[in-house]
């Protein structure tokens, strides 16, 4: 039996309808809520869940809204965040400005519900990151890949992927800052495989090479006000 708990946030005829059976006989403690003012009680003194899962429907702005409001309250700042979104309606660059670290189109198969959830709850990230992040390896005519950020320092960007990185390949990247609807892109070069976070999916870290003075700066103020420092740490010389 699993030891984690996950909430799920969404209407009970929503997208989440199917998920509490399946995680349940996977060994999840699961607990339903139904709107965003019963959600808000965790936040008093219950102990923090190990992932939310919130169906685009929830609440009366819908579920990108709330978990932007989650990631404000330093409660939810190391929460795992996933949002459920109907297919065809991806939303994705809602979600790297929101905080939320991955998300499932619905209807979706028992399997990559699970597959996600194992992810989210097991591999040591920085929940406080907006986690979705591109890269587009080589020049403006290759395709660009989707991954997600584990860690972030003043040199470097720790990724998880599902695609090979060559080490030394030179890559362009853009990411979002929790909090600030101004994303982040420069270039920079994998520098390394991270294989003790190949957990899922391969993770590597890039070494920033040109960014603007102004992302430094901006990359500099986050990294030097972070609340958690604990929870992952990687070396500037090691994360890129």
């Amino acid at each position: 039996m699993s030891d984690k708990r996950i909430i799920l946030a969404g209407p009970a005829n929503g997208g989440l309808r199917s998920a509490a059976g399946v995680l349940e006989r996977a060994g999840y403690d699961i607990v339903s809520v139904e709107s965003p003012e019963v959600l808000e009680t965790f936040g008093a003194g219950k102990e923090a869940p190990d992932l939310v899962i919130v169906d685009e429907s929830f609440g009366p702005d819908g579920g990108v809204a709330v978990c932007r409001e989650l990631r404000r309250n330093p409660y939810w700042r190391l929460v795992s965040l996933m949002l459920v979104v109907p297919a065809g309606e991806q939303h994705l660059e809602e979600c790297l400005v929101a905080g939320i670290n991955d998300f499932i189109l619905a209807p979706f198969p028992a399997d990559e519900l699970l597959d996600k959830v194992r992810r989210l709850t097991v591999i040591p990230a920085r929940r406080e990151l907006n986690t979705l992040v591109r890269v587009q390896q080589g020049g403006s005519d290759e395709r660009t890949l989707l991954g997600k950020t584990l860690n972030l320092s003043l040199n470097g960007l720790l990724i998880e992927i599902e695609n090979l990185l060559p080490i030394g390949r030179r890559v362009v990247f853009e990411f979002f800052l929790p909090e600030d609807p101004v994303s982040v892109r420069g270039q920079g070069r994998v520098i390394r495989r991270a294989l003790e976070l190949d957990l899922f999916h391969p993770a590597f870290g890039l070494r920033f090479d040109e960014m603007s003075e102004e992302d430094r700066t901006r990359i500099s103020s986050f990294v030097a006000h972070r609340e958690h420092p604990g929870d992952m740490t990687v070396l500037p010389e090691e994360a890129g």
